[in-house]
């Protein structure tokens, strides 16, 4: 895992599964860019990840692989 608070981005190179990707969208409140290629996901996680942080981030990067229109759906509360 790569962290720069002064970034404020987080990219996951290992594997990582979403209950780590939760904790991490609770506690990083400030977080701006999320890289979680290759990160083994359901849609539930994604969901999650988008409540806590779809308003500040800037970047999120997924594999997608897993997930289905549901998901992708909630992509729309991101802000850009």
């Amino acid at each position: 895992m790569l962290f720069s608070p002064i970034k404020r981005d987080v990219s996951f190179q290992q594997g990582l599964r979403g209950k780590t990707v939760r904790l991490i969208a609770d506690s990083c409140q400030h977080l701006k860019k999320l890289n979680l290629y290759g990160v083994r996901l359901i849609d539930s996680d994604v969901i999650h990840v988008i409540n806590k942080l779809g308003k500040q981030l800037t970047t999120l990067v997924l594999d997608g692989e897993g997930l289905t229109d549901v998901a992708y759906s909630y992509l729309n509360n991101c802000a850009r």
